[in-house]
């Protein structure tokens, strides 16, 4: 009998999982290696690289780096369709802070962005504090949060890299 094997490839770094026997995984090998090979030629094709930046001012400390982001509806697509409903608090969030003078965001503006596109949220206090808890979100002041670096990384990965760091 075959050992149990895994093969993991996460898509934002150009990895897959595959897991089965030593036989079942040897089998699907070429194929795997293939599609890793064609990874980097379509992110090449799908993102070209400008031939000389442009250097950017250094940002302040005192004013935080601000995305381009889509409109909300539109933003709220990166979103796989398995996302929980603390993941689009987390996103609606992201969102409003981007979009805010002190790079925060309230839990009832998130909550009242989703409602307007019919994403009814059961509790978004207690999605917050899931968030909190898991350390994506952390508290400015009262009823002020800001979206963590953790936070923007599983964001990040969550949407395959559609939402930038």
């Amino acid at each position: 009998m075959s050992e149990r094997s895994r093969i993991r490839i996460n898509l934002a770094q150009s990895e897959l999982e595959v897991e089965g026997t030593e036989d079942f995984i040897q089998g699907f090998r070429p194929q795997i290696e293939a599609l890793l090979d064609r990874l980097p030629e379509a992110q090449v094709t799908t993102r070209p690289t400008p031939a000389a930046p442009t250097p950017k001012p250094a940002p302040s400390p005192t004013a935080p780096a601000k995305l381009d982001l889509p409109p909300f509806g539109e933003y709220l697509h990166y979103l796989p369709q398995s996302a929980t409903e603390v993941d689009r608090m987390l996103a609606a969030g992201f969102y409003l802070q981007q979009l805010s003078s002190d790079d925060s965001f309230a839990t009832g503006d998130a909550n009242k962005r989703l409602a307007e596109h019919g994403i009814k949220v059961g509790n978004a206090s207690q999605c917050v504090r899931q968030s909190l808890a898991a350390r994506r979100v952390f508290s400015v002041q009262r009823g002020r949060f800001r979206v963590s670096q953790q936070g923007r990384s599983y964001l990040k990965q969550l949407t395959n890299g559609a939402i930038p760091e």
